[in-house]
């Protein structure tokens, strides 16, 4: 999408953005500010810098896929600086958040103790998740009643507030069903008639780590195969049988591990950005991709079935005598992830809406449409 032509002044875009590079990094278009800013930045820094928006992205897009070492090891900075980055970022997305700059904008006061501030991170999603039912002026006095935190110079009462309110808020949406759905291709220990094993192809819910629906299908054909496992979850959903799920409010993005046909996907992005139904639709194209979200949910085997990503593209073909037609494959991998989605529901301790949100239908709805 080329959006260096709308800013306010298309001109302007055209003469200190015109490649689109920052656009395409921001996903968005630049404003005023951050593309005087951009033209005033030598080569080398732009370059750290679209590549620092990419992991900020996908930090605050993509919650628990990193960790903070990775993440700070990936932006070349320490730990300590990375959750000052972040911060920044989350609170307003624009360059001068990015932290690529030679001086800190707004940096004030004494500088916080960079070992105290690894060690709240650290401390914070365990005293936030064993003490629901207290004050968040109690959950503050457990953090800095931590006995590694003596002596250390530690935020402001009100930054760490805020700290365990984002945090809470964060392990409630983590909890909750379809806030993030994932679409996701494996190869799997079921074989074809020609040896080469079966790959799965499933709607995944990221937070609450069920399996909403999900086929069988070939790599060439990705398309229509999400499409049909979007169906199956549409049907399973609507259907209205078993325990009530805790939906999320809203579906904040949904990503799909893209098979072999790109080019048919680029097709679908390209209806989705013209009449979107929702929020961010991301294609992953490069990079070991296979089984990201279902090792995410599932770990090593869905159930009993093993799973198998770094098969999935080019799966060897065994000499087996168990083979498995597609409708006969669908059969046994539905025991196993009844097996998994039981095991899932019967840990879910989170509160939601009855129903899933309008949104979340949509973006089922437009995978199988579209």
């Amino acid at each position: 999408m080329d959006v260096s032509h709308h800013t306010p002044d298309g001109g302007a875009a055209l003469r200190l953005d015109p490649e689109g590079a920052l656009a395409t990094a921001l996903g968005r278009v630049p404003g005023d500010e951050e593309l005087s800013l951009w033209a005033s930045m030598p080569t080398e820094r732009r370059a750290k810098t679209l590549a620092r928006i990419a992991i900020l992205r996908r930090w605050v897009n993509e919650p628990g896929e990193m960790t903070a070492a990775e993440a700070a090891r990936e932006a070349d900075v320490a730990v300590s600086r990375w959750y000052e980055i972040a911060a920044a970022w989350k609170a307003s997305p624009v360059l001068a958040s990015v932290g690529t700059f030679a001086k800190r904008p707004g940096r004030k006061g004494q500088r916080l103790d960079g070992a105290a501030v690894n060690r709240i991170q650290s401390i914070l999603p365990k005293v936030v998740s064993s003490s629901e039912n207290l004050t968040v002026a109690a959950v503050v006095n457990r953090i800095t009643s931590d006995p590694e935190l003596t002596g250390k110079t530690l935020p402001h009462v009100n930054t760490l507030r805020a700290m365990v309110q984002r945090e809470r808020l964060r392990q409630k949406a983590e909890l909750q069903v379809g806030s993030r759905p994932g679409c996701d291709a494996v190869a799997c220990e079921l074989l074809r008639s020609d040896g080469s094993p079966h790959v799965l192809f499933a709607v995944v819910d990221r937070t609450s780590r069920l399996i909403l629906g999900f086929t069988v299908g070939r790599l060439e054909e990705s398309r229509a195969a999400y499409a049909r496992a979007a169906s199956d979850a549409l049907a399973r959903i609507t259907a209205g049988r078993g325990p009530t799920l805790p939906w999320a409010d809203e579906t904040t993005r949904m990503d799909v591990i893209v098979g072999a046909d790109a080019d048919v996907w680029s097709g679908t992005r390209a209806r989705y950005e013209d009449k979107p139904v929702g929020p961010v639709l991301g294609l992953i194209t490069e990079g070991r991709r296979f089984g990201r979200y279902l090792r995410l949910v599932a770990g090593d085997a869905i159930g009993q079935l093993r799973i198998y990503p770094n098969r999935t593209e080019k799966g060897p073909r065994e000499t087996s005598e168990l083979y498995y037609s597609d409708d006969d494959a669908l059969t046994a991998i539905e025991v196993e992830v009844t097996r998994h989605n039981a095991e899932v529901i019967a840990r879910i301790t989170a509160t939601g809406a009855a129903r899933p949100a309008p949104t979340t239908i949509l973006m089922l709805e437009f995978l199988v449409n579209s």
